[in-house]
C-alpha cells in the first residue's frame, strides 16, 4: 500500500546513504533501460524499411489477374476453404492494419486530429516515460523519482532536437520524413517538459539544502532553464504558432538554445552533463548541413550565377515561383525557399512540394506552385499582383522528404497535386501501368497554366503506361475559357474537364475495380481532401472483406506536414 504522507509531506522524509546509493544506481540504470528501449523501436522501423525496400527491388512485379473470372469464382463462394491462404491473407491483413493505424483519426485538440499510429507512438512514449519513472520508487517516495525525471528528461533532449531536425538520422533510417516526425518531437518536448517541472517542484517542496539553494549560479541556471523552456512550450501550442509562425520560430530557437545552454551549465555541477550537450551537437550538425547545401544549391561563391527567382501570378490566388539551379530531387519531395525582399527576416525559409518534373544531372527550372493565403504566401501574392513576371534575389535549401516509391503499383491515382502527375510518369523498372490525376480547382482559369505541366508529364510517358487526366472546376466560372495554340491542352482522349467536384468515394471503388494490381492513393491538398479520401477508403471495396473476395489492396499517402489539420 502507498503511503499517502510521504507524498503529502515530503519534507518529512530522511535517506541514509544506502537509500540514496540505491537511488543513485536504479536512476542511472534506467535512463539506460529507456534508451535500450527506444534502440530497439527504432531499430524495428529501420527494419520494415530495409526488409520492404529489399522486397521491392527482389520480388518479381504483379502479374495482372483475370479480375471478371475472380470475381464470378468468388461470388459463388464468397469465403471459399482457402480463405486464408498467405497471399489474400497477407493482403487483407495489411489492408485492415492501414485502415486502423493510417486511415482512423482522433481529434487531439482545437482543430487538429491525429493518425491512430501517430497516437500509438505518441502514448507509447508516455507510457514508457512514466514506466522507467515510477517503478522501484518504494511507494512513490519523491526522493527516488526527482532527480530520475530530471536525468530522463535530460537524456531525451538528443532525440527530442533530431525529431525537429530537417536532416536527422531517424529520417535516413527509418525513411519517415521529417515534417512527419515533427508531431512526434511535439509530444516528446511536452513530456520532457512535464518531467522537468516534475523535478523542479518536488525538490522545492522536500526543501533545498544550503549547498543546493538559489544563492548557487548553477541552480540559477537551472531555474533560467525551466523558465525558457516553459515560456518556448506555452508559444509553441498550435494557436499561437497558426497566427504568429515566424514570431514563434525566432523566439523557438532562441528559447531553446537558452534552456540547453543553462541547462548544461546546471546538470554540469552533478556531473549530469554529458546528457545535455549532446543535443547542441545534433542542432548544429542539423544547421550545418543545411548551411552547407544552401552554399552549394546557390552556387554562393559564384558570380555569374543567377540567385534570383521567377515569380508569376498564375490567377488570382496562385503563385508560380520558378529557380534555375542544378540539384536533384525525387518527384513528391519538398526544399525550403528563402526570398529576402518579401519575407519579414531575410533568413525566413518556408516549404514548398517541388512542381516540375528533375532533370538528373543537368541545370533546370525548380518550380514551385503557391497558394496565396496568409502570412508570406499573402505577401508574395501582392508582390506577384503589383509586378508580375519580376525577379526577386531567392535562396534554395532541399531537397526533404521521403516521398513513397510507386513503381510497385500496378494503379496511381493522384489527387490534387501540381507535381503529381511527374511522380509515375518515368519509364525504367516499373510496375505502374495507368495513372488517374484528378485535379480539382475552383477557376476555369487555371486550365490555362496547367496545359504546360500536363503537356511535360504527359510527353514522358511510356507506351505502356495509361494517363488519364480529370480537371475538376468546382466554382461559377464554367465553360473552359479559350486558349492559344502555344499553350492549348494536348489533344488526349482521356482527358475530361468536369464542371463540379470530384465525386472521390465512386471515383476510388471505380479503380479499385477495374484495377489489375495493388493501387496506390496520392494525395496532395486540404486537409479535408484527405479526410475524405480517408473515409473513402475505410469502407466499400478498400476493407479487408473486399480484397479476400477478390478487390485489390490500396496503399494511402497523404503529402502533409506535422499534424494533421482538420
Amino acid at each position: 500500500m502507498i503511503d499517502t504522507s510521504v507524498l503529502l509531506h515530503p519534507r518529512s522524509v530522511t535517506t541514509t546513504p544506502a537509500q540514496r546509493l540505491i537511488r543513485n544506481q536504479k536512476q542511472l540504470a534506467h535512463v539506460k533501460q529507456l534508451w535500450y528501449f527506444l534502440a530497439s523501436v527504432l531499430f524495428l522501423l529501420t527494419l520494415v524499411r530495409v526488409t520492404r525496400y529489399v522486397w521491392a527491388k527482389l520480388a518479381p512485379p504483379p502479374e495482372p489477374r483475370d479480375v471478371t473470372r475472380k470475381r464470378r469464382r468468388r461470388k459463388k463462394h464468397p469465403f471459399p476453404s482457402h480463405l486464408f491462404c498467405i497471399p489474400e491473407g497477407l493482403s487483407a491483413f495489411s489492408t485492415g492494419f492501414r485502415i486502423v493505424f493510417f486511415r482512423w483519426s482522433v481529434p487531439i485538440g482545437p482543430g487538429a486530429i491525429a493518425s491512430m499510429s501517430e497516437l500509438t507512438f505518441i502514448l507509447l512514449y508516455i507510457a514508457a516515460m512514466f514506466v522507467w519513472l515510477l517503478v522501484d520508487t518504494q511507494d512513490l517516495a519523491s526522493f527516488m523519482y526527482q532527480d530520475r525525471a530530471a536525468l530522463m528528461g535530460s537524456s531525451q533532449l538528443p532525440i527530442i532536437v533530431a525529431l525537429a531536425g530537417k536532416n536527422n538520422v531517424i529520417s535516413w533510417m527509418t525513411g519517415i520524413g521529417h515534417e512527419k516526425l515533427n508531431v512526434l518531437h511535439r509530444a516528446a518536448a511536452r513530456t520532457n517538459f512535464i518531467f522537468l517541472w516534475i523535478h523542479g517542484l518536488t525538490r522545492v517542496v522536500s526543501g533545498l539544502s544550503v549547498q543546493s539553494d538559489l544563492s548557487h549560479d548553477f541552480m540559477r541556471a537551472g531555474v533560467l532553464g525551466l523558465a525558457a523552456f516553459s515560456v518556448a512550450t506555452i508559444l509553441s501550442v498550435r494557436p499561437i504558432r497558426h497566427v504568429a509562425f515566424e514570431f514563434f520560430l525566432v523566439t523557438h530557437i532562441v528559447l531553446i538554445l537558452i534552456f540547453l545552454v543553462a541547462g548544461y551549465y546546471h546538470a554540469k555541477e552533478f556531473n549530469s552533463g554529458d546528457y545535455i550537450w549532446p543535443a547542441l551537437l545534433v542542432w548544429a550538425f542539423d544547421r550545418a548541413l543545411r548551411l552547407g547545401r544552401l552554399f552549394w544549391n546557390n552556387k554562393m561563391w559564384s558570380r555569374s550565377d543567377s540567385g534570383d527567382a521567377l515569380v508569376e501570378l498564375l490567377s488570382e490566388d496562385t503563385i508560380r515561383l520558378t529557380l534555375t539551379r542544378r540539384i536533384s530531387w525525387t518527384p513528391g519531395q519538398h526544399a525550403y525557399v528563402i526570398l529576402p525582399t518579401i519575407s519579414n527576416l531575410p533568413f525566413e525559409a518556408h516549404p514548398f512540394t517541388i512542381s516540375s518534373i528533375p532533370e538528373d544531372g543537368k541545370q533546370c527550372d525548380v518550380v514551385f506552385l503557391i497558394r496565396g493565403r496568409s502570412g508570406f504566401t499573402r505577401k508574395l501574392r501582392e508582390h506577384a499582383t503589383k509586378d508580375h513576371g519580376s525577379r526577386v534575389p531567392a535562396f534554395l535549401d532541399g531537397p526533404y522528404g521521403c516521398p513513397p516509391d510507386l513503381t510497385a503499383y500496378t494503379t496511381c491515382v493522384l489527387v490534387a497535386g501540381g507535381s503529381g502527375i511527374s511522380v509515375n510518369a518515368r519509364g525504367g523498372k516499373s510496375a505502374v501501368r495507368r495513372i488517374v490525376f484528378v485535379w480539382a480547382v475552383r477557376d476555369a482559369v487555371h486550365v490555362k497554366w496547367i496545359s504546360k505541366t500536363l503537356i511535360q508529364a504527359l510527353s514522358a510517358t511510356t507506351a505502356s503506361l495509361t494517363v488519364e487526366p480529370r480537371i475538376y472546376i468546382t466554382g461559377k466560372n464554367y465553360p473552359i475559357p479559350e486558349t492559344t495554340p502555344s499553350t492549348e491542352l494536348p489533344v488526349y482522349s482521356s482527358l475530361k474537364l468536369i464542371h463540379g467536384r470530384p465525386s472521390i468515394k465512386k471515383l476510388l471503388n471505380d479503380e479499385i475495380a477495374s484495377s489489375l494490381g495493388p493501387i496506390s492513393v496520392d494525395v496532395s491538398g486540404p486537409s479535408s481532401l484527405a479526410d475524405s479520401i480517408r473515409r473513402a477508403l475505410i469502407s466499400d471495396s478498400a476493407t479487408p472483406a473486399a480484397v479476400l473476395k477478390g478487390s485489390q489492396p490500396v496503399t494511402l499517402h497523404v503529402e502533409t506536414f506535422g499534424m494533421v489539420k482538420k
